[in-house]
């Protein structure tokens, strides 16, 4: 046993003792059945420690049995009850503890906790009720007490009390807002405006608490009034970054967006203020960036988020939203070595590590794609799409046994997420087939024409098993299938298509259909080769 289990067990024994004690028949005598009584009593804290709670009611219901008025063992047995969360026994327990003993603090208290579990509010209002009338003195029954008015939806009671507390214990923030979440939950705005004002008259320095008005003011839509109060702040502090964001606001709605932007230049500069502040600020334009002809809107956005990395160079946040920002409008070498800096700083942002990835395959970096992944997946062994893009990487690196291995991983990490699943089916159909595993990649295709039938890369992946199974009238069927749902659009599917065709002794058309997946975004060596060479 520890220290403090050892203490509790010792108090324990000892409210027992003091119990038994006054109830002895002779001042000092001690007879033989209240001595049996305390063994048992031992005995039963003993088992409550051990948590063996069963055999530990059993013991203090046998100690009430033999000594009805034994108020110790009464609220030892509602603890117990309490623990194994029988509330009816606990609360029964309880109340005996208490009708022995009404004048025990300790006891009322845990009443009035049983009460709350049993959400029988009101019963635990009364009692902090009468805690308050019997110690004056102590602010948390006062605090209590509000909080169970609260729970019975008693607001206006409530406030009332909070009113005396402030009288009783001073004005501070936390009896403040909570009137100011009741008058509110009452509809009361002017009461409810008045408890932050209360706030600002009594520290008439903090900005801390203006922000708290602005910030109700703005919630209610009062624009105006809440950028006066910033206007305040200003006034206390000039470097306060969240009253400059707030007021440069209305260069959006005077000058547009790329005004605004321009507004933001001072905060974003401001070195020792939060990062998050200013990333919330930029977030909104991130993906605006990458529709917009404005190309003043840009280049101030742009400017704004390396201002922030030159600002913030050791937060990875600063990094990665810079990289964001690089991305929307193209440049994605940059935009992955601002990255790249991100995860340097710190590589627990699974997100960052995401991005990257779809970069390298927008750009067919198969290579690079492959290793980022294998990094990342040593870092979150739990992401399934880690695997499944390492699997794409490891097919179009022709690598099939390894693609499919990561493959099958992607697959048990999935869920329930069937458009995932589906198209992993799809490309574990291919590697199988690629690796003449045609029994395995029947299976798969299977699988995934359960859950997507009419998916054009589904029936692809089945046309390429019966490419590779000879079956080329079949597969031109399935293609044919794959394309009329939108794999005329895909330029996989119109490269597999021509290599059938080819088969087929149709090598016009399928330079055709390779030159098509060309123009619609096949980079591959592989495809180039069969371009140039018009062969297989």
């Amino acid at each position: 046993m520890n220290f403090s289990t050892l203490y509790s067990f010792f108090c324990t024994c000892l409210l027992f003792f003091l119990a038994i004690t006054g109830l002895s028949a002779q001042p000092g005598t001690t007879t033989e059945l209240e001595v049996n009584n305390q063994k048992i009593f031992i005995e039963a804290n003993k088992q409550k420690i051990l948590e063996n709670y069963e055999m530990a009611a059993s013991l203090f219901k046998e100690v009430l049995k033999t000594n009805p008025e034994n108020h110790a063992a009464a609220y030892e047995l509602a603890r117990v009850y309490d623990v194994m969360d029988n509330d009816e026994k606990a609360l029964n327990s309880i109340k005996i503890a208490v009708n022995l003993q009404p004048e025990n603090m300790w006891y009322q208290l845990f009443l009035a906790d049983v009460y709350d579990k049993a959400k029988k509010y009101d019963g635990a209002a009364d009692i902090y009720k009468r805690m308050v009338e019997k110690y004056p003195s102590t602010e948390y029954h006062y605090f209590k007490y509000a909080y169970f008015l609260v729970k019975d939806n008693k607001q206006e009671e409530a406030i009332k009390l909070y009113n005396v507390i402030e009288k009783k214990f001073g004005v501070n923030e936390e009896v403040s807002r909570r009137k100011h979440s009741l008058y509110l939950g009452l509809g009361d705005e002017k009461n409810a405006t008045k408890e932050i004002q209360a706030l600002i008259a009594f520290h008439p320095q903090s900005v801390k608490y203006r922000h708290l008005l602005a910030d109700f003011f703005t919630s209610q839509k009062k624009l105006d009034k809440a950028n006066e109060v910033y206007q305040e702040i200003l006034e206390i502090d000039p470097l306060d970054a969240k009253a400059k964001l707030a007021l440069a606001g209305k260069n959006k709605s005077e000058g547009g967006e790329t005004a605004y932007l321009k507004s933001l230049d001072s905060v974003i500069k401001q070195e020792g203020e939060s990062i998050d502040l200013k990333v919330k600020a930029l977030m909104p334009y991130i993906t605006k960036m990458s529709t917009s002809n404005d190309d003043t809107f840009i280049a101030e956005a742009l400017k704004l988020g390396k201002s922030l990395t030159e600002v913030h160079p050791d937060d990875p946040k600063a990094f990665a939203l810079y990289g964001d920002m690089l991305y929307q409008t193209g440049q994605n070498k940059a935009a992955l070595n601002s990255y790249q800096k991100s995860i340097d700083i710190n590589g627990n942002t699974y997100s960052v590590w995401e991005q990257m990835l779809y970069i390298h395959a927008e750009s067919y970096e198969m290579e690079e794609m492959r290793d980022l992944s294998e990094k990342a997946m040593d870092v979150f062994p739990n992401h399934g799409k880690l695997f499944y893009f390492n699997g794409i990487s490891l097919t179009e690196l022709d690598d099939h046994s390894a693609a499919a291995n990561s493959l099958e991983q992607a697959l048990l990490m999935s869920g329930k997420n069937n458009n995932l699943k589906a198209d992993i089916l799809a490309r574990l159909t291919r590697s199988y087939a690629h690796q003449n595993k045609i029994e395995k990649a029947n299976k798969k295709i299977e699988k995934a024409l359960n859950l997507k039938p009419d998916d054009f890369r589904v029936q692809d992946a089945k046309a390429f098993v019966l490419y590779k199974s000879k079956s080329f009238d079949e597969s031109k069927n399935w293609f044919e299938k794959s394309m009329k749902n939108g794999g005329d659009q895909n330029f996989e599917v119109l490269e597999h298509f021509g290599d059938l065709l080819f088969e087929m002794d149709e090598a016009e058309k399928a330079f055709e259909y390779w030159s098509k997946a060309k123009e619609l975004g096949g980079k591959s060596d592989r495809l180039n080769k069969k371009i140039i060479s018009k062969q297989l």
